[in-house]
């Protein structure tokens, strides 16, 4: 089947971000897309770090019960 959106479905979609954390002065704030094995996604938001490397591994920290079920991590920084 043929879709023209290619965005998750609803259910398909998972959102972490913590509204309440302000990002420390000098950090970069960062979003992360977890993509699984079952077609799944999980955006994981509000990461506040100096680097990308900090990140990845926040993320790998955050979903670590599950890394085998993972098979995507795209990380992007976020402009203010």
């Amino acid at each position: 089947m043929i879709l023209p959106d290619k965005r998750p479905v609803q259910s398909d979609f998972a959102n972490l971000t913590y509204y309440s954390l302000e990002c420390p002065d000098g950090a970069r704030k960062f979003f992360a897309f977890v993509h699984f094995t079952d077609d799944s996604v999980c955006m994981y938001a509000n990461i506040f770090t100096f680097n990308r490397s900090f990140v990845t591994m926040l993320v790998i920290e955050k979903f670590g019960d599950c890394l085998e079920y993972i098979s995507g991590i795209n990380i992007h920084e976020q402009e203010y």
